[in-house]
């Protein structure tokens, strides 16, 4: 977590509160409180890579540019980097590298789809993507739930795991 430090405040809250609705998903789906700790640490971890993306991509107020997005890709690798040596629980380093692969195949780093993801990492992709759109960015305002629930059901299938992601949906 030291590394988590190192990066913006604003993209360490955010780690926070997707480990926090990692959490509370793992309660609604009755996880073990060991299989919930490992869960949140994964939410914690998932964007560590970008502490090593210079601060003026990860700060930009703005749209980045395709270069600065092709930067911003590299994180999931990068951070996969820094945590495969620790003792951790392999789940987490899987979700650290995967959380940006998309059910359809058509994600980062190596376009797996499916069950070719892990398990954590296809909860992540949803707490993150929870935690982006309701939360107001530097280059633009947060969506209200209403707009995220329904973002999310409309991408389910392609973006977000179907089975997961109508799990989430119900229980919100």
């Amino acid at each position: 977590l030291h590394n988590m430090r190192q990066i913006d405040d604003s993209t360490y809250a955010h780690s926070v509160n997707v480990a926090l609705i990692c959490r509370l998903i793992g309660k609604w789906k009755n996880f073990s409180e060991k299989d919930m700790d490992t869960l949140t640490l994964c939410g914690l971890l998932h964007d560590i890579g970008k502490s090593k993306i210079p601060n003026e991509i990860i700060g930009k107020p703005g749209k980045l540019t395709d270069s600065e997005y092709e930067e911003i890709k590299k994180h999931p690798v990068i951070g996969y980097n820094l945590v495969k040596n620790l003792d951790i629980d392999q789940r987490v380093k899987n979700a650290v590298l995967l959380h940006h692969e998309r059910f359809d195949g058509k994600g980062y780093p190596d376009g797996l789809k499916g069950a070719e993801i892990s398990v954590g990492a296809r909860i992540i992709a949803i707490c993150d993507s929870i935690d982006a759109m309701t939360s107001t960015r530097r280059y633009r305002k947060a969506l209200g739930f209403d707009s995220c629930y329904q973002e999310i059901e409309k991408k389910l299938g392609k973006m977000y795991d179907p089975v997961i992601g109508r799990f989430v949906l119900d229980n919100w």
